[in-house]
């Protein structure tokens, strides 16, 4: 316990300080300063006890499940509804073009990672076609560029990608009732894994459903202190369902639960609570989370299969790059329409935790989950530092 308390504190420590130095210099967020420490304690070997145990792998679940609740509290739903045919056009294009050709790489390319499975091969491409609208909002803020149409393209889209990323997770969790491979691998049964996922999707329509009656519930009760309380049940009466019966589903349940709690919560709660969710999330338990993903990165991995590493990340960029100037040039111009694909192809945490459940299920190789973390933080100061001189330099449409 004390050499995990020991962790926990340097892990802290590496994040305020590496993590200042990350975001004021190379635009990345603070975050990834545990991530490349994990790295570095998996390179050397330090604290691999206390990383491995059960007391720390618990806590970096509940980083990342915690992650995942705050993802679906950002979920608006009505705004995702009033999104325009360019948003949801361009969203799924993006995805579905790098989808397909990473699926193709990985299947015919290097077939033994993904199992021989084109099915995993599509799931973990998809996994590295999300967007991290995140990283992209302060950068867009802070050259006055979110209220033009290259802003709004830009965030419309990374926002209707997070729902996109809700039903591949879904996805994930539901492979054991779509491969026999996975079927032997001591999974509880496919159809119990999908009745409880049905089951979980019904539960949080239902309360979404009854909003409306339990927002003045809590309005005329806005006083007491427990609204907190309230959001932790939620919480995890929503990850307990789904995990009681497989451990994936609790990442499902985590981001519905987030999306009930915004649903219930009055306008003025919802600005009170949202300070104490994010900090729960963002600074108690994510440097836990990112620190455990590095951790688990293979550097010899990385040295035997430097190709993955290279084909990934060209088709990663390439298939962005394409899409978004096939789309938007027109509208955009060619040179803002390629900057705004360079920048959705930036990835953040959603995508990391399905490729962290794949590696845990058993459903791809260390060398593949490597390699897969390795370019969404390698080119990361590459890609922000270009992306952000082009905006200094003139305002885009």
């Amino acid at each position: 316990m004390e050499d995990i308390l020991l962790l926990i504190v340097v892990t802290y420590g590496v994040s305020l300080g590496f993590g200042f130095l990350l975001e004021k210099y190379l635009r990345m967020p603070w975050m990834f300063a545990a991530l490349f420490f994990g790295i570095i304690l998996s390179i050397f070997g330090f604290f691999k006890s206390s990383v491995e145990s059960e007391s720390f792998e618990l806590l970096a679940t509940l980083g990342m499940l915690f992650l995942l609740f705050i993802i679906g509290f950002d979920l608006d739903l009505k705004k995702i509804k009033k999104l325009g045919k360019y948003i949801f056009i361009g969203s799924i294009f993006l995805v579905c073009l790098e989808g397909f050709f990473g699926s193709l790489l990985l299947y015919f390319g290097f077939p033994a990672h993904v199992g021989n499975s084109f099915l995993i091969a599509l799931i973990t491409a998809l996994s590295f076609a999300t967007v991290g609208e995140a990283v992209l909002l302060p950068i867009l803020a802070e050259f006055k560029a979110v209220d033009t149409t290259f802003g709004q393209l830009t965030l419309g889209i990374g926002t209707f990608d997070d729902v996109i990323e809700v039903l591949m997770l879904a996805t994930v969790v539901a492979l054991p009732a779509l491969l026999p491979k996975a079927q032997v691998q001591s999974f509880p049964n496919p159809l119990l894994i999908l009745f409880t996922l049905g089951g979980i999707f019904l539960l949080a329509l239902a309360m979404t459903k009854l909003g409306s009656r339990l927002k003045n519930i809590l309005r005329r009760n806005s006083d007491t202190p427990y609204i907190a309380l309230l959001v932790l049940l939620i919480f995890f009466s929503f990850i307990a369902l789904g995990g009681l019966v497989f451990e994936a589903l609790a990442a499902v349940g985590a981001i519905l639960g987030g999306i009930v709690t915004r649903e219930l919560l009055p306008g003025e709660m919802l600005n009170e609570n949202e300070k104490v969710i994010n900090f729960l999330g963002y600074i108690f338990l994510s440097p836990l989370f990112f620190l455990s993903i590095g951790a688990k990165v293979s550097l010899t991995s990385l040295l035997i299969y430097p190709s993955l590493i290279v084909f990934i990340w060209i088709v990663a960029k390439g298939s962005k790059l394409l899409g978004s100037f096939l789309l938007f040039h027109k509208m955009l111009g060619n040179k803002y329409s390629l900057l705004m694909g360079l920048g959705l192809s930036v990835r953040f945490s959603t995508s990391l935790i399905v490729q962290l459940i794949l590696l845990n299920s058993g459903l791809i190789s260390l060398a593949l989950y490597s390699a897969l973390i390795a370019t969404a933080i390698l080119m990361k100061p590459v890609i922000i530092g270009i992306y952000s001189w082009a905006l200094s330099q003139r305002k885009p449409p």
